[in-house]
Order: C-alpha cells, then sequence, then structure tokens
C-alpha cells in the first residue's frame, strides 16, 4: 500500500517535519535562518493538526466485543475487494420463513443484537446477522467510512442466497440499529430488491440519520476552532475521494444526512429510545420530519436505552402491533 495513503502517514509526515524545523530553529544562532524556517514550521504544525484530525476521523473501532457462535448459527467470512465479512445465519424456521437481516450499529457485534433476533426467531423467523468491516470477526479496515461499509453490505445481501436459502421466503425485513439504520436506509433507499425478492419491511432503532452531526461532535471532542472547520472538511473529502471517487463533493455534509443520504423505500418503523444517551433525538427528528408518513410508523419508547442487546417488552409490542399489519407474515 502507498504509504501516504495509510491513515496516519500524512499527520505524522508533518509531525516530523515541524520537530525537525523546531530544532533547527533553536539550535542555529543566524536571525536570517530563523526568519526563513518560522513559516515553515507553522506550516508544518498547521498541516500536521490537520491530517491528525483527519486520520482520527477515519478511525477504525479496534473494539474487542466478542462475536456470536455455535449453537442455532452458522458462520460464513465470504470476501469483496480483500475484505473478509462475518455473516451469521438460522434457518431452524424452515425454508418457507420470513427471514429478517441485521445490522448492527458503530462499534458493536452479533453479540449486540443476537437477543432481538431470538426474539424474531422465536416467533417463526429465520435470521441473518452481517457484522460490518471493522467489527466483530470481520476484516479490519486502515480508513473506516459508511460508504464503505453500505458497500460491502450491499454486496452480500446481493449475494444472500449463498449463505441461506431465500427461494420460498415470502416475506423480507431489514433492522438496522444506531449506525445500522444509517447504512440500512442507505440501501433501501437505492435498491428496493434482495436476489429479486422485494424488501418488505425496514424496521430502524434509534438510526443515525445525521452524519454532520457526528462529524460536529468529532470536531468538538478534538476542540477544532471554527476558522480550521471548512479546510479540514475539504481533506475530510480528499480522503473520501480516494476511496470512492463516485462521491461528489459539496462544501456542506448535506450528502451524507438524510433526505440526502437516502429514505427507506419500504414501509418502515422506526422504535426510538426516548432518551437517547448517544445519540439524543436529532436523528429520529430529522426521520420524522423527511419521511414518508403514510409508510413509515414512529414510536418514542421511554424504557429503552440506545444500546444493549437486553430484551425489550415495550419494544417487542411494538414490533408485533407492525408486523401483524402484514397479512401474510404467520407470527407465532
Amino acid at each position: 500500500m502507498d504509504l501516504m495513503n495509510r491513515r496516519w502517514s500524512r499527520g505524522l509526515l508533518f509531525t516530523s517535519a515541524f520537530l525537525c524545523l523546531i530544532s533547527v530553529f533553536f539550535y542555529t544562532d543566524e536571525s536570517l535562518y530563523r526568519i526563513f524556517i518560522l513559516p515553515l514550521m507553522l506550516y508544518a504544525l498547521y498541516n500536521s493538526y490537520l491530517e491528525l484530525v483527519v486520520a482520527k476521523i477515519f478511525i477504525s473501532p479496534n473494539n474487542s466485543k466478542p462475536s456470536i457462535e455455535g449453537g442455532v448459527w452458522d458462520s460464513h467470512l465470504p470476501q469483496f475487494k480483500s475484505l473478509r465479512s462475518h455473516i451469521l445465519t438460522t434457518n431452524v424456521n424452515g425454508e418457507n420463513a420470513p427471514i429478517v437481516i441485521f445490522i448492527h450499529g458503530w462499534r458493536s457485534t452479533s453479540l449486540s443484537v443476537v437477543d432481538r433476533a431470538e426474539w424474531f426467531i422465536e416467533k417463526g423467523w429465520n435470521a441473518v446477522i452481517i457484522e460490518l468491516i471493522g467489527h466483530g470477526k470481520s476484516s479490519h479496515i486502515d480508513r473506516w467510512n459508511a460508504i464503505s461499509a453500505v458497500e460491502h453490505v450491499e454486496h452480500h445481501l446481493n449475494h444472500l442466497d449463498t449463505f441461506i436459502d431465500i427461494s420460498h421466503s415470502p416475506e423480507l425485513f431489514v433492522y438496522g440499529h444506531s449506525m445500522g439504520g444509517f447504512i440500512a436506509s442507505r440501501i433501501s433507499s437505492t435498491n428496493s430488491k434482495i436476489n429479486k425478492l422485494q424488501w418488505t419491511g425496514i424496521i430502524l432503532e434509534s438510526p443515525l440519520m445525521m452524519y454532520s452531526e457526528i462529524y460536529d461532535e468529532i470536531a468538538n471532542t478534538l476542540l477544532v476552532p471554527n476558522m480550521l472547520r471548512k479546510p479540514l472538511l475539504r481533506r475530510v473529502y480528499r480522503e473520501v475521494l480516494q476511496m470512492h471517487p463516485e462521491v461528489q463533493v459539496e462544501d456542506t455534509l448535506e450528502q451524507f444526512n438524510i433526505p440526502k443520504w437516502g429514505l427507506p423505500r419500504a414501509p418502515t418503523l422506526c422504535l426510538q429510545a426516548s432518551n437517547d444517551n448517544r445519540l439524543g433525538r436529532i436523528h429520529y427528528d430529522a426521520l420524522h420530519q423527511h419521511a414518508e408518513h403514510s409508510r413509515t410508523t414512529f414510536h418514542l419508547i421511554e424504557t429503552l436505552s440506545h444500546s444493549g442487546a437486553k430484551r425489550n417488552v415495550e419494544r417487542e409490542n411494538l414490533l408485533l402491533h407492525w408486523l401483524s399489519e402484514f397479512e401474510s407474515l404467520l407470527l407465532k
């Protein structure tokens, strides 16, 4: 791999240049040399700071959370673009059962959504869990970004029949939690079918819908001054374009917010933790503003937290009520 394409390389290169220049600055007694070196020092420091922040923005999860193993779950490790994805499937309810596909959130794994999946299995469904690249047993990725995650998930969805028999399954649902909701929304906005099967419905739980909020959160955490945020954004786009040349460069992050990012085209259920201690309510409010209300059902749940794989009675009752509206579903 080209050294300059490694996530931290540019930042470390400018940092090294700054340290060398500052050493020369204090070593020399010649004022003329110092006048010449000072702007170079400032240039190196400016670029070092911005490049290190860019590297931080594209940080990989690097979590140690385990994946689920064994039991009713079959494990698959397909590759796409030299990266391995970990996909778990269970077909315990037979070939005619509806299928729900889970996409977990940032720094989560299959273990984070397995309790939700087990509820569906108890109701007579088959289930699939896709671990995002950089998570669980999927391959590490040096510069994590949602566009790459979408690309990989979409590829594996289009080859779903290599992991689980879908030839007799009448219904196909996708369940996205947090970042998984962001990815599910994008895919379902551009692709209404999986292996020629129509998406029956989308379930979004406490979904991320506005990447600009995450970007601002990172910039605030790293204390990036307002005057540097535009040049920082230009460098973020440079990284995005290196990985995905098809992305159109804009002056804002609106293309990574809904509605431009993409809204589900299938009937959608949004279950939002009322007191979301991670994302707050702004993502839910944005979806409520932009979604087609004739096809989207919204619920705020007081007893639900943002994360955690434990069962939630209120969530399950709302799920059951919404799913019962699909006449072809046979729910136990």
